[in-house]
């Protein structure tokens, strides 16, 4: 390797971390824990995507979460059967966790 292709990697490598560094780490996921018996679930839900100023921005993104919330606390195939108690407070636990992280996203975004 010559000193010309030296400095031409080593510009390219210097452009090229501080996007790699950011691409890995996006402030616009919301996490949703589960935890339901003695197992705890975690999906981080995109939102980034979304504006969160507005009223149908919102609306998706709250779908979102409330996919996830499902997800992690075990409904299944479009049902549970049946219902349980510990599903029923994993749930809320999971939705009241995620969408106070959704409003504080939507407040920077205002």
């Amino acid at each position: 390797m010559n000193k010309k292709m030296l400095v031409a990697c080593a510009a390219t490598i210097a452009f090229a971390l501080p996007g790699v560094a950011s691409a890995g780490s996006n402030d616009m996921d919301v996490i949703v824990d589960g935890h339901a018996g003695t197992e705890t679930r975690s999906l981080a839900v995109s939102v980034a995507d979304l504006n969160l100023a507005s009223t149908n921005g919102m609306r998706r993104a709250d779908s979102r979460v409330t996919r996830a919330a499902k997800q992690v606390c075990g409904f299944v195939n479009g049902s549970i059967l049946p219902v349980t108690e510990d599903y029923r407070t994993c749930f809320g636990q999971a939705m009241d966790g995620a969408r106070s992280d959704l409003s504080t996203l939507a407040q920077r975004q205002s």
